[in-house]
């Protein structure tokens, strides 16, 4: 996940959202609850480290800038954190030249 977002940006992860992850407000967010399904699409735009040592994900959510840290989110790494670290996929572009686009 590191170097994808690294190397092209943000990703697409997967988690399981529950109530209590729809009332975050800020800081490093953990609850540990993966039912083995995703149920909300978010954007993994970077992680960093907390001043008490915690390494997490930065989220970017959907759910509009009154939510969480202005619609982003930290949320803690490497624990089955609602499974943002099980169902992320990415695009790599590509460009070919030979493909001729429509012109209207």
């Amino acid at each position: 996940m590191k170097k994808e977002i690294l190397l092209r940006g943000p990703i697409s992860c997967g988690i399981y959202s529950t109530p209590a992850f729809h009332n975050y407000k800020t800081g490093v967010y953990f609850e540990n609850f993966y039912p083995g399904i995703s149920n909300h699409i978010i954007s993994v735009v970077g992680w960093g480290k907390s001043s008490e040592g915690v390494d997490y994900w930065i989220g970017r959510n959907s759910w509009g800038n009154y939510w969480g840290e202005y619609g982003f989110f930290k949320i803690k790494m490497y624990s089955d954190n609602l499974g943002i670290e099980k169902d992320c996929s990415w695009g790599v572009p590509s460009f070919d030249p030979s493909f001729d686009l429509p012109i209207f």
